[in-house]
């Protein structure tokens, strides 16, 4: 049979299974078709020996071999190099390179302390090491942006802490406070000669600091409100006062015996005390919590006769009482915030003894 025979003869059986539909299933039908080929020397030309084949080139050796997809090169994605970068890095062509402020590989950057190396902050200045970078401020006594840096004249800008009765010298990065001629002290404070109760109109007068002004116009010194005659225990007179915020003062020329029996009362206090001399007198620092009206109530001996002196927180007088005469009980009622205020108790009588005195809240 020729080759035109057999192309024939396979398209007409295949016509034949194309009119018969499903029934051209019959495995002896279907056998015969595929066995119908002549297995002869052409057979490259047969339709049968190129089924898989790749039509487009016509090489048979290419025939039913699929190519495997875990051995192709062209399915496998490259690794960009950047993709190892640290934080804190940056790819540079296929480098990575530590940004700047940090160092380390590429892949771990720490942050590089300037302040520690180079940097470029002024000599008078201070130098802060930030994340990546760092600032300079410049020292206290200079002025700038802390790259470049001058000295501050405190002197000539007014910027010194100097007394008023010193002098003041610039230097390098400050300044110096002394104290002129006729006045003691550091620069800062510097004090004049004037002694207690000397008369003064500021307090740099006096030796102590402290000129007590508004009626007293007298060089004072500090006292405590804690010992009842804080002034008499430091060898001068007067009440122990308050002239500012937490801030105390001796006032006035008052003088009380040198013995011990001063007292702080509160209410509710009575206390027993001796007058050691016939002109004896105690001093006692009454401090009230509450406001209100409270009695002062002071005994003496059958013997004795007493005085009492009232005394306003400012040290001015406010009242006496001397109504009764030897070995009479004295008493007043005091109307008060709460606050200080100041109870003398002198002997009067032609002899010393001993006495009582207390405060009662009415």
């Amino acid at each position: 049979m020729n080759p035109a025979s057999r192309t024939f003869s396979t398209s007409l059986f295949a016509l034949a299974l194309a009119a018969c539909g499903d029934n051209g299933s019959d495995p002896l039908t279907a056998t015969a078709g595929v066995t119908a080929t002549d297995p002869g020397p052409t057979s490259e030309t047969s339709p049968q020996t190129t089924t898989g084949a790749d039509t487009t080139t016509g090489d048979d050796t290419t025939t039913g071999t699929p190519e495997d997809p875990t051995t192709s090169s062209s399915t496998t994605d490259a690794v960009d190099p950047c993709d190892a970068c640290g934080e804190n890095a940056s790819c540079r062509g296929d480098t990575c390179v530590c940004d700047e402020g940090f160092e380390g590989d590429g892949q771990t950057c720490s942050d590089l302390d300037e302040c520690a190396g180079k940097n470029d902050c002024a000599v008078d200045a201070t130098c802060s090491n930030t994340p990546g970078g760092y600032d300079c401020a410049c020292n206290e006594g200079y002025k700038g942006n802390g790259f470049t840096c001058s000295d501050v004249d405190e002197c000539n800008e007014d910027l010194d802490m100097c007394s008023p009765n010193a002098s003041c010298t610039n230097q390098d990065g400050g300044y110096k406070c002394a104290c002129e001629e006729g006045f003691t002290g550091d620069g800062f404070t510097c004090n004049g000669s004037k002694q207690f109760g000397e008369s003064c109109k500021a307090g740099e007068e006096c030796a102590s600091g402290l000129c007590l002004v508004g009626g007293f116009d007298m060089c004072t010194v500090p006292c405590s409100q804690n010992v009842a005659n804080d002034c008499g225990a430091q060898g001068v007179t007067g009440l122990c006062v308050q002239v500012g915020v937490d801030q105390y003062a001796c006032a006035g020329d008052m003088t009380f015996g040198a013995d011990k029996d001063d007292e702080v009362l509160q209410a509710g206090d009575k206390v027993s005390r001796t007058f050691q001399t016939k002109t004896d007198a105690d001093l006692f620092l009454v401090n009230i919590a509450i406001a209100g009206d409270y009695a002062v109530i002071a005994t003496p001996d059958p013997d004795d006769d007493i005085q009492l002196d009232f005394y306003q927180a400012d040290a001015s007088e406010f009242g006496t009482v001397n109504m009764f005469g030897i070995g009479q009980a004295e008493s007043a009622i005091i109307t008060t915030q709460p606050g200080v205020f100041f109870i003398v108790a002198r002997n009067i009588g032609a002899s010393n003894g001993n006495y009582t005195i207390e405060v009662v809240k009415q």
